[in-house]
């Protein structure tokens, strides 16, 4: 292992930096967590964690950061785990140079990227089915040719939130649903497909402009049901075809370097694959394809410094769970407890289990347990 072997993780207190900090420790690398957000505990509880860096928002971890530069033999890699901390790095790129390395695009920038409707048009150009989209920006005028159902998304993922996603089959549910968004301002409207599963495919796009796109995760199970995050998947290789094409030419057309995942829905109708968002960023399923096999933030890291890349060829395609999920999905009765068991049974994995990091897992659970008896406090970092 090279002597630079210090990583910092740049995002919210969650499931996943600690991905990547278990992904990366388990080959040798010490982390620092760069937090900002809801205070948990769970990056801290890994035995990877050297330190973190914490402050009320992503920018002022950055200010933080500049003005205690840990020592160092060369420059440090920054891994971004959120969109915001992707386009932070980004907005301060030339003052931190000097001494990190991060993720970037060469032919576009990230907050270019960052939109819906640029994503949609650069998908379309690659190959992809996309689904036929409407930009309200601000606005909430109503197009005249919408196609229902139609699906309400924020146009910037980081500027709304999961809650705002609604389905709305009628004119009547689109209006209400529009002067009832929590948090989204700016709005994409999209044709909606009538799926009958989803999938991500996560990778790595190197500075050569090629990309490693070990996987393809079948999101069998959501939490919440049908709008949430996996529950259950199955991680299987990702076959030679027009997907991996059409992935390959559009992280080549952007000139992206870093982690990512491509999210795509089934549709049970026309037996099509279509589009729906590229996250430039590490994606929270990371450490399910770790325990796969296929350890990508040791590449990004490795290709960042220029290090020769890890070859890696042992893979476990199968059942994976993750974990705070699945159980919310048996707590609130999504399913019984004895799929509940059968599903862990078949499974070759959970997000937060290494057998040599093992408190991140039960840290978690602790946490659940103290907020039910209203003994933990929900703080966030100043």
């Amino acid at each position: 292992m090279a002597i630079m072997n210090i990583v910092i993780v740049f995002g919210n207190d969650h499931t996943n930096s600690v991905g990547v900090i278990q992904s990366l420790g388990k080959v040798g690398y010490k982390s620092i967590g760069l937090l900002f957000g809801s205070k948990s505990g769970f990056v801290l509880s890994s035995k990877y964690t050297i330190g973190v860096i914490t402050a009320k928002d992503a920018q002022t971890c950055i200010d933080k950061l500049l003005k205690n530069i840990p020592t160092n033999e060369g420059k440090i890699p920054i891994i971004a785990c959120c969109d915001t901390a992707a386009l932070t790095l980004e907005r301060n790129a030339d003052k931190l140079k000097e001494h990190f390395l991060f993720e970037y695009a060469t032919n576009y920038s990230l907050e270019y990227l960052a939109k819906k409707e640029n994503q949609v048009r650069l998908a379309t150009e690659v190959g992809f089915n996309v689904p036929k989209s409407w930009n309200l920006r601000d606005t909430k005028e109503i197009p005249n040719d919408i196609i229902y159902p139609c699906i309400i998304k924020p146009l910037v993922s980081c500027e709304g939130a999961k809650s705002d996603i609604r389905v709305c089959r009628t004119k009547a549910e689109l209006e209400k649903n529009l002067n009832t968004l929590g948090h989204t301002k700016n709005v994409l409207l999209q044709q909606y497909i009538d799926r009958d599963y989803e999938i991500s495919i996560l990778g790595c796009g190197l500075s050569s402009g090629k990309c490693i796109i070990p996987v393809v995760e079948n999101k069998l199970t959501l939490y919440p049901k049908y709008v949430g995050l996996e529950c259950l998947a199955n991680m299987q290789p990702l076959e030679e075809g027009s997907i991996k094409t059409s992935i390959e030419k559009l992280i080549s057309k952007t000139g992206y370097v870093g982690l990512f995942s491509v999210e795509m829905m089934h549709c049970k109708d026309d037996n099509k694959f279509y589009f729906t968002e590229i996250n430039l960023r590490n994606d929270g399923a990371e450490a399910l394809v770790t325990k796969y096999g296929a350890n990508l933030p040791l590449n990004h890291v490795e290709n960042l410094l220029g290090l020769p890349l890890t070859e890696q060829k042992v893979f476990h395609p199968g059942y994976y769970i993750w974990d705070m999920h699945h159980f919310l999905s048996f707590i609130h009765r999504d399913i019984n407890i004895i799929t509940w068991i059968k599903e862990i049974k078949k499974s070759n994995g959970f997000m937060l289990y290494f057998k040599e990091d093992k408190k991140p897992f039960f840290k978690q659970y602790i946490n659940w347990i103290l907020s039910k008896f209203h003994l933990r406090k929900n703080e966030s970092y100043s």
